[in-house]
């Protein structure tokens, strides 16, 4: 169970002591106190600093002998140099885990060897102290209380995010971080986040084996620059795969992203196609893109993974469909020609000037009932697909008149004094059936919508649980990625 795993209680404390911590708001340090309050966390807050009384509100002590109890976790933001006297002062009095945000440990300083990061290890082998670090931003857990959906332990993301079952380990706190500082267009939620900077303690192969068996943890996010334990994360990454997918991203192997990591964290970055070679034979989810990475997630997140390969494509206008079609199947994505049955019944209800051979393309037909919710139900008990990416779900507010003649939801002129609730409305009984229809014939649904991400209808099907994408290459190209996990996992089946 990942109770009992060790990381378990840097994500679950109780109580929490910074050092450095001040009340200065552009201050690392000011700013995960700033992030506790936001988070709702309800535990103790120990701030520790040699002069003030108070910070943000909590009393300061001036040392670590002067705290009331031995606080769960102690977060460290203070110079390299006054760090292993402090890991010392911890272990003296018991504590067992670290979060060393400092950076300046392995990091290369010109010519001279650091040997601080030595320093620290064997600080923390004597007095038992594991600790996350340096040169980190921390750690996030959504579900530090599983019944208070809004309350957090959160010491490094200034958002407040909506729950999932995504979560991340990474090298990088940046990445773990700077996705997240726009929730209003990101539809996809975090669970847990983990950033172990350099690992000098604990690393990445750790955090696979926490979220092996956290029920909270449904699908996995890497980012690497190198990883240590190779043996260990091949045989980690083969028991994970085949149950929870893993998407990574590993940046190194050419000359500029070598010397890059060399001064970020130290890292020696090994030969990026031997990291491809490692990733193909576990099933690990390889892409070099963070929107990719982003959207991968967001498709695994809804649940409803794809039984195969084969694509169908809706459309309202032609040239998006062609797209589609080539950029999937030079992705390795089958779009079939459907059979002469399917094609049949589709040509029974389409316009005349449609196509409906796949893609099947309406041409601007205004029944939305029949674009929205019939066609893609016909496409979906068919058997002939395993996921629909369908094109055009724009608002055209000239369309709801021709909509009101199918339904009862309001008259002409309740619509002009009550739009918003009205369209609410409709979002909901053209979006819910298909969705459900999705769920139950296992075909997950990609919507595209060229208009702008927060126009109001685009918010509205989001709001309804749509994975909506505003242009129609990226959804492709995440979809590709995702089928190709599938055929990696068939053979566990």
């Amino acid at each position: 169970m990942s109770e009992n795993h060790f990381l378990h209680g840097f994500l679950n404390p109780k109580s929490v002591a910074i050092y450095g911590a001040n009340n200065k708001g552009n201050s690392l340090a000011g700013l995960q106190i700033m992030n506790l309050i936001k988070s709702g966390f309800d535990g103790t807050v120990y701030p520790i600093h040699l002069k003030l009384e108070s910070v943000m509100g909590f009393k300061a002590y001036k040392n670590f002998a002067d705290l009331p109890e031995v606080p769960d976790l102690v977060v460290i933001v203070l110079p390299a140099k006054l760090v292993p006297q402090i890991f010392k002062e911890c272990g003296e009095k018991g504590v067992n885990r670290i979060v060393l945000i400092s950076g300046g440990f392995r990091e290369l300083i010109g010519e001279r060897k650091n040997t601080l990061t030595e320093e620290i290890n064997d600080i923390a082998k004597e007095y038992g102290i594991r600790f996350i670090g340096p040169n980190c931003l921390g750690v996030y857990n959504n579900w530090y209380d599983a019944e208070e959906e809004k309350k957090s332990f959160n010491i490094f993301i200034w958002e407040n995010l909506k729950r999932s079952k995504f979560s991340i380990a990474s090298q990088s706190g940046t990445l773990s971080c700077h996705i997240w500082y726009d929730p209003d267009n990101l539809d996809l939620g975090l669970s847990r986040s983990l950033s172990v900077g350099n690992e000098a303690n604990i690393d990445i192969v750790d955090c696979l084996e926490y979220y092996k068996d956290d029920k909270y943890t449904e699908i996995i996010g890497l980012y690497l620059e190198e990883i240590k334990r190779g043996k260990k994360f091949l045989e980690l990454a083969k028991e994970i795969t085949p149950k929870k997918p893993i998407i990574a991203i590993y940046v190194g192997g050419s000359k500029a992203g070598n010397r890059a990591l060399q001064s970020h964290t130290g890292s020696l970055a090994g030969n990026s196609k031997i990291y491809e070679s490692v990733f193909k034979e576990t099933g690990i989810i390889k892409t070099d893109y963070v929107q990719e990475f982003l959207d991968i997630a967001l498709i695994f997140s809804n649940g409803i993974i794809p039984k195969g390969k084969r694509l169908g494509i809706i459309t309202n206008s032609g040239g998006p469909g062609a797209m589609v079609a080539n950029n999937a199947e030079n992705h390795d994505l089958i779009v079939p020609e459907f059979s002469d049955s399917l094609q049949k019944e589709l040509k029974s209800t389409l316009p005349p000037t449609a196509s409906f051979k796949n893609p099947v393309d309406c041409t601007f037909d205004m029944d939305l009932p029949y674009f929205y919710i019939t066609l893609p139900e016909i496409l979906m008990k068919s058997g002939e697909i395993d996921a629909i990416i369908q094109y055009g779900v724009v608002g055209f507010q000239e369309v709801l008149d021709d909509y009101l003649k199918y339904d009862k939801i309001a008259k002409h002129a309740e619509f002009q004094h009550q739009p918003d609730e009205v369209i609410d409305k409709l979002a909901q009984k053209l979006l819910l059936p298909t969705l459900k229809n999705s769920q139950k014939y296992a075909v997950p649904i990609l919507y595209v919508n060229p208009m702008n991400f927060n126009s109001p209808w685009s918010k509205r099907l989001r709001n309804n649980g749509a994975i909506l994408f505003r242009l129609w290459d990226r959804p492709v190209n995440a979809l590709a990625k995702v089928c190709e996990y599938v055929e990696y996992r068939k053979q566990f089946s």
